[in-house]
C-alpha cells in the first residue's frame, strides 16, 4: 500500500517500515509511537520536519497545489531519522514542519516563514492531544485533535511480531489527522500565498461563489464562513444579496 490508511497486519507502508526500522531498538511509549504516526501522516500531507528538509531538499520535487501526497518524497523523507523534542519527562513532543510547495513557489522570507509550523503532542491520561500551530509572528490560527492513545497503539508487544502489529484503525486514524490538522492548516498556508487551490470549493473563480451560496440557506451559510476569510466573505455576501431581495 501507498498510504498508511491502507495498511494492515499483514501490509504497510515503506514510510511505517522505515519509521519503525529506525525506532526498533529504543523502548518508546504508545503516545511516542503515536505521535510518530503522526508524523508519517505529516509526510504523506506534504509537510516534512524542518532539519530533514535543508539536508533534502535538492533531491526533493515540488508538490502541486492541488495534491499534497508525492510517493516518492514520502519514501525518500521517511528514511530520514526525524529530529523531535521529548519535554516534560516524556509527557509532551514537538516537531517543527516545513509544508513543500511547486517549482514555481518564491523562497523569500515571507513565504519561508508562512510554510513553518510547530507540531505538539501532549499526554493528557489516556488522550494524546494534537496541535499544529504556525509560528510566530504569524497571526493565522492553529489546528487541534484529541486522540484515544489505547485505540491507535496497543500497550503490549507481541514476542518475535514486528512493532506496526500493535498499531490499529489507521484508517481511521488518517481521516482523524488529516481532516483536522494538516490539510486545513496546508489549505490556509496556500490561501495566505495567494495559491491557487483547485480542485476544491477554495479554489473556484470568485463570481462561481453567488452561484453556489444562493442555494443555502442562513445556517448553512453561517457553517461555510467558518472555513476560511474567502468563504466568510462570500457567505456573507451571499446573504446580503438574499437580504436585498434575492433568493430565499
Amino acid at each position: 500500500p501507498l498510504l498508511l490508511e491502507h495498511a494492515s497486519l499483514e501490509s504497510v507502508p515503506d514510510q511505517l517500515k522505515n519509521l519503525t526500522d529506525q525506532s526498533k531498538d529504543r523502548k518508546i511509549s504508545s503516545a511516542e509511537w503515536l505521535t510518530l504516526l503522526i508524523y508519517v501522516l505529516a509526510l504523506e500531507c506534504g509537510f516534512v520536519e524542518e532539519d530533514v528538509f535543508a539536508q533534502k531538499r535538492h533531491l526533493l520535487q515540488p508538490v502541486p497545489v492541488f495534491s499534497s501526497f508525492h510517493a516518492p518524497n514520502v519514501r525518500l523523507l521517511s528514511e530520514q531519522v526525524v529530529n523531535y523534542a521529548s519535554l516534560f519527562n516524556d509527557t509532551a513532543f514537538s516537531i517543527r514542519l516545513r509544508t513543500l510547495l511547486n517549482k514555481y513557489a518564491r523562497e523569500d522570507i515571507t513565504v519561508v516563514a508562512a510554510l513553518q509550523t510547530r507540531l505538539m503532542a501532549i499526554i493528557l491520561g489516556d488522550q494524546l492531544m494534537v496541535t499544529l500551530s504556525p509560528t510566530p509572528p504569524s497571526k493565522q490560527p492553529g489546528y487541534s485533535i484529541s486522540l484515544s492513545i489505547g485505540r491507535y497503539v496497543l500497550n503490549i508487544q507481541a514476542k518475535n511480531k514486528p512493532i506496526y502489529q500493535r498499531f490499529r484503525k489507521l484508517d481511521e486514524l488518517s481521516y482523524q489527522v488529516k481532516q483536522n490538522l494538516f490539510q486545513p492548516m496546508r489549505s490556509q498556508q496556500l490561501t495566505e500565498l495567494n495559491q491557487t487551490l483547485q480542485p476544491s470549493l477554495q479554489g473556484l473563480p470568485d463570481e462561481l461563489y453567488g452561484n453556489i451560496f444562493k442555494y443555502l440557506d442562513r445556517s448553512q451559510l453561517n457553517v461555510v464562513g467558518k472555513v476560511s476569510k474567502r468563504l466568510n466573505f462570500h457567505s456573507k455576501e451571499a446573504e446580503r444579496k438574499r437580504l436585498q431581495g434575492g433568493r430565499r
